[in-house]
This record gives structure tokens, C-alpha cells and sequence, in this order.
């Protein structure tokens, strides 16, 4: 099929190109400006942040990229904001900032600007090639030898990754490496537009050994760890397997960052105690999986479904012998693939967000989610399916 003959093309564009949804190149940029300005914000308001940062500041003035997308300084910053947007920041508030620009600052020395400063001491230099022309950093344990931000950003993952579940994040091998490159190779390939959009949001990967109970892990990311996502080895050993698994998670990174510079809910705070959409395909609930969500989490599923659709799409549409030859086969009868149920699921979710979100979504809010569904709508009903 030639590119001309191609009805995806037009979804691909759309969910790759929006200005305020989608463009990666805008949305990162906001993002990383909101983390300047947050730090800018600060210094007004402490002379110790305003030193420490100037330390760090390049020879425009501006924080370096590398400082802003870092997880650790993003975390940071994010709750320091938060807590002057509730009318004030206490103590505890600045010595973490402070504590933060120090670790950052020592980094920069040692190692310069050209690595975030968290994957200085847990990359070892190591660096997986996520899309043409970007690539993010490799984490490991650092065999040891990490630096107090390394530090930091492993006690991180303990924390609030893993919270208490048992597992591991393993040092990366060269098979390792390997099987992360073909599988981002092999989502652009499949979808050269979207997988660019969506791989612009990844700042780090990590490889983990997740043991849960009646369940397999496949990947996963948390909001402490922003731009991060950490999988299993059993979703990296074939190559369509982890494209749908890395386009679902650069996917969740996507959508934080555009909350990030524009507000989708009127009031995240009270979306916990707010309007839940029923989830019909979970039959019974746990404190795990609930089968009722709040809508900022209905919005999450359905976000990635949404594009599922159109993953699903090409891979009955799109693959050549060439593809075929260089990435293998996908598996059909693969029981964790969630793009099987993509379509009915996306026109679902959206559409009772868009029911039952009232006063909750914000106008921007309510566009967001009818440019998805009209995106969903566009896919063409005879591939849409499986």
C-alpha cells in the first residue's frame, strides 16, 4: 500500500500534530518553560533558591534542558508549586527545593549539562535511541557507585514505584539495550508520526523484575518519577509487544505534560470525591483495580485507548514483508494486548467523561476529549476491528 492509498495518514497526522493535544515539539516546550518559570517563581521569593540557582543557570540565563526534564528537580518543583498555589510553602517546602538545586548543582559540576543529572550516576552513559534524533537514558542501580542524586532517584523508585510491592530495578544488559532499541524501532516504523510524538516525552527507561500476585507486570510509570517508564523484561523480548507497550506509556508521559501546561479538570484536587464512570469490562472490583474511576482516571485509559485503535489499524494494515522480516510476526493470541479492545472501549470512555464530567472538565477539557473520540471515529470501521 503507498502512502497515498494510506487512510490512516490523516488519523496518524491528527493525533501527532494538534497544537494543544498533541504536538510533541509544543507540549514539551511548555512543559520545560512551566519548570523555568517555577524555579523563576521561587527566586523571587527566597534568596538561597535565587543563588543556587544562578550557579546552574548557562550563559543565557536559562536553566539548561537537561535540569528542567529531570524527574527528581520535576517532582520537586511540581509539589513546591503546589504548595504556594494553595497560599503557602513551609519549610519542610524549601529545604527540599534547596536540597534538590545543591544535589543538581554538584552533578553539573562533575559531569557538565549534556545528561539530565539523575542519569549521570544511574545511566552510566548508556542511552536507548526512543525515536530519530532523540534518545533517553538507560537507568540502572549504578552498580553502587551513584551520586546522592542517584541516590535520590533510587530510593525514589523504591518508594513510590514499587511501594512495597517486591521487585527490583535490574542493572541493563547489552540484550537488554538491543531488545529496547528494535522494539522503539519497530512503533516507528509501524507509525513514524506518532511514534516521534509520543517518544519526545520519554526522559529515561528502566528494566525491572516485578514480582505481583496473579497478574503480570508489563511496564509501568509514576508521577514521582516523571518521564520515566520502567519495563519487564518478558514485554521487551518481542519487538510488537513492546511497541504497543511503549506507545501505551509514552502515552500516560504525554498526557502529563499536556495537563501540565493546560488544565483539563476544573478541580483535580476534588476529582477523588467527584463523578465515577463505571468500568464494565472489570467485573469486580479491588482496592487495586477498582471497576469504578474517578474521571481523571477514565480520562488516562482512555487517552491510550483512543490511539490503540489506530495501533491495531496498522498492524493489520501497514505491515509489509520487510517489517515482518526485520521485527517477526505480531502475536494475535497475546492474553496481555489491550489493542483488541481499543475501539469499543475508547467510544465508551469518552463519551461518559464527556456525560458525567459536568462542571469537573474544563471547556479545554471537553475539546480534549471530543478530538479524541473524533479521532477514534476517523479510523476506518473495517480496521478498526479486529
Amino acid at each position: 500500500m503507498s502512502v497515498h492509498d494510506d487512510e490512516l495518514v490523516p488519523v496518524e497526522q491528527a493525533l501527532a500534530s494538534h497544537p494543544e493535544f498533541s504536538d510533541a515539539s509544543r507540549i514539551t516546550l511548555k512543559a520545560t518553560e512551566f519548570y523555568r518559570f517555577a524555579v523563576d517563581l521561587l527566586c523571587e521569593r527566597s534568596a538561597t533558591v535565587e543563588r543556587l540557582a544562578a550557579g546552574i543557570r548557562d550563559e543565557t540565563g536559562r536553566l539548561p534542558t537537561a535540569v528542567v526534564e529531570d524527574p527528581l528537580v520535576r517532582v520537586t518543583l511540581d509539589e513546591a508549586v503546589s504548595r504556594l498555589e494553595q497560599g503557602f510553602l513551609d519549610e519542610d517546602a524549601w529545604t527540599e527545593v534547596v536540597t534538590m538545586l545543591r544535589l543538581v548543582s554538584d552533578v553539573l559540576e562533575l559531569h557538565g549539562a549534556k545528561a539530565p543529572p539523575t542519569g549521570v550516576s544511574v545511566s552510566a552513559g548508556r542511552r536507548v535511541r526512543v525515536t530519530r534524533g532523540r534518545e533517553s537514558w538507560l537507568c540502572g542501580t549504578g552498580s553502587g557507585a551513584t551520586t546522592p542524586l542517584g541516590g535520590t532517584f533510587l530510593n525514589s523508585f523504591e518508594r513510590d514505584f514499587l511501594r512495597g510491592v517486591p521487585g527490583d530495578l535490574l542493572e541493563p544488559t547489552p540484550e537488554h539495550a538491543r531488545q529496547l532499541d528494535d522494539g522503539f524501532a519497530a512503533l516507528n516504523a509501524l507509525l513514524p508520526e506518532l511514534g516521534a510524538s509520543v517518544a519526545a516525552h520519554y526522559i529515561g527507561v528502566g528494566v525491572v523484575d516485578v514480582r505481583t500476585e496473579g497478574e503480570t507486570f508489563l511496564a509501568g510509570n509514576v508521577g514521582r518519577i516523571p518521564g520515566v517508564v520502567f519495563f519487564s523484561p518478558n514485554r521487551m523480548a518481542r519487538p510488537w509487544r513492546f511497541a504497543e507497550t511503549a506507545l501505551h506509556e509514552g502515552l500516560h508521559l504525554k498526557l502529563f505534560d499536556i495537563q501540565r501546561s493546560a488544565s483539563v479538570f476544573a478541580a483535580p484536587e476534588r476529582l477523588a470525591d467527584g463523578p465515577k464512570v463505571r468500568v464494565p469490562w472489570l467485573k469486580w472490583a479491588s482496592m487495586v483495580a477498582p471497576n469504578e474511576w474517578a474521571l481523571d482516571r477514565a480520562l488516562g485509559a482512555f487517552h491510550v485507548y483512543a490511539h490503540l485503535v489506530l495501533f491495531q489499524a496498522a498492524l493489520r494494515t501497514r505491515l509489509t514483508p520487510e517489517l515482518i522480516e526485520r521485527f517477526g510476526a505480531p502475536e494475535p493470541d497475546d492474553p496481555p494486548s489491550l489493542y483488541r479492545f481499543g475501539s469499543e472501549r475508547a467510544h465508551y470512555l469518552g463519551r461518559q467523561i464527556l456525560d458525567r464530567g459536568g462542571d469537573e472538565l474544563t471547556d479545554h477539557g471537553r475539546e480534549f476529549v471530543s478530538w479524541l473520540l473524533e479521532a477514534t471515529a476517523a479510523v476506518p470501521e473495517e480496521v478498526a476491528r479486529v
